[in-house]
């Protein structure tokens, strides 16, 4: 019997964690359909091994969140592709979003191609959610604050830090396209209406041929990765990079978040030549997609329309002088709560003297 591999590959911040735990709690739904979601290498509900394994061996340092197994790729790769031979199913899914990455690493595209062509006998086949370029940048940068990385403004972010495979789509696919052909590609849009009325568990179930049932699954009540509130992204992010502590950033945000709720602000567009050129690559990376993928256009066109925007220039300036404010408010009470301390510990000590020539204070 031929095996399929399904590899889900994010995008991130499409839904991809919730997606995740969906399959990890619904194992009995999967079997009833021919399929399994790997147990190999699985870890928080995803395979992210399977990528962090070939960017360690192609020599990367940055973005392995700590990991460091000895294991190579191929062998991780190869387990993998056994535990599908084993198994009494046809068909198999993994997913880590961080295998949306690859093509930033020529050297792990080049040894995946080495890896795969081991398994003949597996089919593969590629699933991709995208959701319009503006839309998911947003949603990334909010992810970078809310995971305490240092992290500039929104317009310095995008155009010197933020990886170009969150807004050119056509490097984050093209590996794939090139290890599998576009024949493999499972391409989805993602957006706000997709985790509504589990829209996005229907959609991902319809590329098996399944229907999702009205009973006897298992749901997160929750999202399982919500995002800072917008009004106090800002607010999180100067303070974490002043290196506030945790207990006067989620003070001071929820201060501010109730400040917000009777204030609002509004700046003016201001053009930079550094973010007119991520424009042009994400728009670059759609017209390319557009070609090699002719059966999602229609989408892609949709997502010309909603290319980045840059942040309003005085909103921007106002942060850098609250930023300023904020961390000089968090040092003086840091210097006040060591005062406390000291104080305190200068009292207990004259009243222990005190005590020890028996006499009480007044």
């Amino acid at each position: 019997m031929r095996k399929t591999l399904f590899l889900h590959i994010g995008h991130f911040k499409t839904g991809t964690t919730a997606i995740q735990e969906f399959l990890y709690l619904n194992p009995k739904l999967l079997r009833q359909h021919d399929l399994l979601y790997a147990k190999t290498k699985q870890e928080y509900s995803k395979h992210s091994d399977l990528a962090f394994s070939l960017y360690q061996a192609a020599g990367v340092k940055d973005l392995l969140h700590g990991y460091a197994k000895p294991e190579t790729p191929q062998q991780v790769w190869a387990a993998l592709f056994e535990e599908l031979r084993a198994s009494k199913r046809s068909r198999m899914i993994v997913s880590t979003e961080e295998l949306m990455r690859l093509g930033c690493f020529p050297q792990a595209v080049a040894d995946l191609k080495q890896i795969v062509e081991t398994a003949p006998d597996i089919d593969i086949k590629v699933i991709a959610y995208l959701r319009a370029p503006e839309s998911h940048l947003r949603s990334w940068y909010n992810q970078l604050v809310k995971m305490g990385c240092k992290t500039p403004s929104f317009n310095a972010a995008i155009s010197q830090s933020i990886e170009p495979v969150h807004y050119d789509y056509a490097l984050a696919l093209r590996p794939w396209i090139s290890l599998f052909g576009a024949q493999s590609i499972i391409l989805r849009r993602y957006s706000k209406e997709s985790r509504k009325d589990n829209a996005l568990f229907r959609d991902f179930l319809s590329i098996f041929g399944i229907e999702m049932p009205d009973h006897g699954l298992t749901l997160l009540p929750g999202d399982p990765n919500p995002r800072i509130d917008d009004e106090t992204l800002e607010v999180v992010r100067i303070l974490q990079n002043s290196r506030a502590s945790d207990w006067a950033i989620n003070t001071t945000r929820d201060r501010f978040s109730s400040y917000f709720q009777e204030e609002q602000v509004e700046g003016f567009a201001r053009s930079g030549d550094a973010f007119e050129q991520v424009r042009a690559r994400t728009l670059g990376g759609l017209d390319q997609l557009a070609q090699e993928l002719p059966e999602f256009a229609d989408t892609l066109e949709q997502f010309r329309g909603q290319l980045p925007v840059q942040d309003a220039g005085p909103a921007s300036d106002g942060w850098l002088f609250a930023g300023l404010l904020l961390a000089e408010i968090d040092a003086l009470r840091k210097t006040m709560n060591k005062q406390n301390v000291a104080l305190v510990a200068r009292l207990e000590t004259l009243e222990a003297r005190l005590s020890a020539k028996g006499s009480k204070p007044s």
